[in-house]
């Protein structure tokens, strides 16, 4: 029996696939300025906060024993965890100098810390959540709205701390009062909640939990401040950013939400079973994010004409672009290969 799908969230997956490559796009050499990377960075961050959400809506609560979950799930992580950290390993030593007794240290970390390139630390911290899943399940399984609600305003007040610390002194260490409701493990949650309580948030207030935080971005910078991104105030973690992943989570969820199992859909299937392009790339969209960042910084941005042959805006598009489309390639490519499952997550069913 094919498994069902639920439309709106791989829709979300391909979307804030499309959001990472694009903030990862603009080379350092092409001109732009921070008039430009700031906006397209602070935009596109929701990306990976939504994947961990989307993650939460499909995991949570955990339905079998904690040895079960963790030997189907944690197979289809590790396994590109580990591929990718190794390949990237190699990449830096053979194109970036990297020495063998670094790259030996590096190998012996991968267990406690992100390894290879900066951009798997996702994965590093999807694998963390995928351990904690049972214990999250255990309480989301016999909780209320309210009491879930209450967990998200206390990861909510972590998230104002960039904003507060000039006025009071907070604590975010591992003695802090909050320290236990902060981090990514919030957004595993939101998406939980969101996708199984559906709360009644129409297309205008989805809207505007998208547009505030991009206006208060506008005027934080054109009242002459700086580092609203290294400082937290509008990064991952603030309340800005989960503002824009609500807003974005529920537009697409009220867009779509009479169409939520849609295993027989056309937009699933293209006939005699085969499955659409839609669900083909949302299928892809994990190994899109695994190896973009080799075929960004490694292949096209060593094309001088790309670099520089577009001005700043038009680099950043075509980057984005070609980005986009051959990392689906290789991915797609991949996917048809034995144990492809251990490299992209997935695997293409031949019949």
């Amino acid at each position: 029996m094919r498994k069902q799908r639920i439309l709106y969230l791989d829709i979300l997956r391909v979307m804030a696939c499309v959001m990472i490559v694009l903030m990862h796009s603009p080379h350092p050499e092409a001109g732009n300025t921070g008039l430009v990377l700031v906006p397209i960075s602070f935009i596109t961050a929701a990306g990976l906060c939504l994947f961990f959400m989307v993650s939460g809506a499909l995991l949570l609560p955990i339905q079998t024993t904690t040895f079960e979950f963790l030997q189907k799930r944690m197979g289809k992580i590790l396994g590109p965890t580990l591929f990718w950290t190794l390949f990237y390993l190699i990449v830096s030593w053979l194109f970036d100098g990297r020495s063998l007794q670094d790259m030996g240290k590096a190998v012996l970390s991968i267990p406690f810390s992100r390894q290879g390139h900066g951009v798997l630390w996702f994965m590093y911290t999807l694998t963390g959540l995928y351990l904690i899943s049972p214990v999250i399940s255990a309480f989301l399984k016999q909780t209320t709205k309210k009491e879930v609600m209450f967990y998200l305003v206390l990861w909510a007040i972590t998230l104002i701390y960039p904003w507060i610390n000039g006025l009071v002194t907070t604590d975010e260490s591992t003695t802090g009062i909050l320290y236990y409701f902060a981090g990514y493990v919030g957004y595993f949650v939101l998406g939980f909640y969101l996708h199984n309580y559906k709360p009644q948030i129409n297309k205008f207030t989805s809207l505007s939990l998208i547009s505030v935080p991009i206006i208060a971005l506008a005027v934080y910078v054109l009242t002459g401040h700086e580092g609203g991104l290294s400082s937290g105030r509008f990064w991952y973690l603030s309340i800005f950013v989960a503002m824009m992943c609500v807003g974005w989570f529920s537009l697409v969820q009220e867009m779509f939400k009479n169409s939520e199992e849609v295993s027989n859909n056309h937009l699933w299937q293209s006939g005699g079973g085969k499955s659409s392009l839609l669900r083909i790339v949302s299928d892809c969209c994990f190994g899109v994010y695994l190896v973009h960042i080799f075929v960004m910084r490694y292949v096209l941005w060593e094309v001088d004409y790309i670099v520089h042959g577009f001005g700043g805006i038009g680099q950043i598009l075509i980057t984005w672009l070609l980005t986009l489309l051959i990392s689906f390639a290789i991915t797609y490519a991949i996917s048809f290969l034995p144990f492809s499952e251990y490299v992209i997550g997935f695997r293409t069913n031949r019949r």
